[in-house]
């Protein structure tokens, strides 16, 4: 079945999770339109990265429905549909000794990484440090370029700014929304990040 014209790329219906007896939360819905830039935002402990997990496909949700175009997210559908995300978590542990290395391993456009590096202020070069030696807003910044680099219309970040300055938050703001096609599902607790986005779903 085709994905027909008005059918959002995202869409979750009365979704919910718990935690032994905690609901984290419950009969939650919203739908993501193709190209939107969306944050999921709220108070620790409210669930932002569990949502984006399950959306990503990593946990599972206890009850609800996620639709990604015209395909229910399910065990049949999922190899399909994650080949369409790019998910980068916070404090991932990395698989590879430097960007270039992490970059052989994904099979990235390594084009794109550069260009994306340089949109960052990063040199190309910094592809061959070490990450151990690289400060936290030089690895968060190599990492977005690195996803990016998966050519995937769906793009979900764990509190990308969370290392950034505002003038690094801006930069990033001004490199993703220059993707017109890219759907972004992120979660953020920065201000001027989700004034930028189309729109915020609230824990």
């Amino acid at each position: 079945m085709h994905k027909s014209a008005n059918t959002p790329e995202l869409k979750v219906v009365n979704l919910s999770k718990r935690f032994d007896d905690k609901h984290i939360f419950t009969s939650l819905s919203f739908s993501v339109d193709k190209g939107q830039k969306i944050s999921i935002k709220g108070e620790s402990g409210r669930g932002k990265t569990t949502l984006l997990r399950i959306l990503a496909g990593i946990a599972a949700p206890d009850g609800g429905e996620i639709r990604f175009g015209d395909k229910v997210f399910n065990a049949h559908s999922a190899k399909c549909i994650r080949n369409r995300i790019a998910y980068l978590p916070q404090g991932i542990d990395f698989i590879a000794e430097d960007g270039n290395e992490l970059c052989q391993m994904l099979f990235t456009d390594k084009g794109k990484v550069t260009k994306s590096l340089d949109a960052l202020f990063l040199d190309g070069n910094i592809l061959e440090q070490p990450f151990a030696e690289l400060s936290g807003g030089e690895k968060q910044r190599m990492l977005i370029s690195i996803i990016l680099g998966l050519n995937r219309p769906i793009l979900m970040l764990d509190e990308p700014t969370s290392a950034l300055d505002a003038n690094s938050t801006k930069r990033l703001i001004d490199l993703i929304w220059g993707f017109p096609d890219i759907t972004l599902i992120s979660t953020s607790h920065n201000s001027i990040w989700e004034e930028h986005c189309h729109k915020t779903i609230s824990l």
